[in-house]
């Protein structure tokens, strides 16, 4: 089985769980660090424009996409599952079941990409970020999420004892098992900001705004651990990037 049908399969057989807690108000994660900053980098690009939402999932942020002022949201995602899902709850939205490496969409159809929290799955970049520029047009804006390459690489904070460095070995492209929520074992890869950068200026973007978001002050009174995690080290990592080829 490869890494894509074994997230696949996991998708799929939680579909629903994996719904339910993406929109639940106790996802901090979501709600108060990554999807903000997502919103605060097209927030001033998206009015009127045809705007994909690539690994859509069950399609939690496209009615976000449409109240900013979106004109027409499409949403592709691997798990049939979870596009079931998107499909009830965005009827206004265009889902389908593709690969986000290789989709059926035309040559510069939109003018936003949006992408969360999907690219740490793929272990070469440049094939995503290739299509993505595709499917973008002229000077299109490619906004995404990823695991932070420093905190694929960190030891646990909040533990008692730390031996050594708190970093691991950075300099790879290796995989790396992970947890999300409690059920879902997923496979991941690491990828250093070099390769990350270089990989999207080779597909003809060039970045203009990075962010490393950190919970706001709110979160310290929901979730104390949360908001000292991420006032040490950071989770995400946002880029803003333009097709300038």
């Amino acid at each position: 089985m490869t890494d894509t049908q074994h997230t696949k399969k996991v998708y799929n057989k939680h579909a629903k769980s994996y719904h339910k807690k993406i929109k639940s108000k106790d996802n901090i994660w979501h709600k108060y660090i990554e999807k903000p900053a997502m919103v605060s980098l097209i927030k001033k690009d998206i009015k009127l424009k045809k705007v994909l939402d690539l690994g859509c999932g069950s399609g939690p942020f496209v009615k976000k996409l449409y109240c900013l002022g979106a004109k027409k949201v499409k949403g592709i995602d691997l798990s049939e599952g979870l596009i079931e899902i998107a499909k009830k709850e965005n009827p206004k939205a265009d889902f389908v079941v593709g690969d986000a490496k290789k989709t059926r969409y035309k040559n510069k159809e939109f003018d936003l990409i949006v992408s969360s929290l999907m690219v740490h799955y793929f272990k070469d970049l440049r094939p995503l970020f290739k299509e993505t520029s595709r499917i973008l047009n002229k000077k299109g804006l490619f906004v995404f999420s990823m695991h932070h390459p420093v905190m694929e690489v960190s030891s646990k904070l909040g533990i008692k004892k730390i031996k050594g460095s708190l970093l691991k070995p950075y300099f790879h492209n290796k995989k790396y098992n992970w947890t999300l929520n409690e059920k879902m074992k997923m496979i991941a890869y690491h990828h250093t900001f070099e390769m990350i950068i270089n990989t999207l200026n080779d597909s003809g973007f060039v970045i203009e705004r990075i962010l490393e978001p950190v919970a706001p002050k709110i979160v310290k009174k929901l979730k104390k651990s949360t908001y000292d995690r991420t006032q040490k080290r950071p989770s995400f990592l946002v880029i803003k990037a333009r097709k300038i080829k």
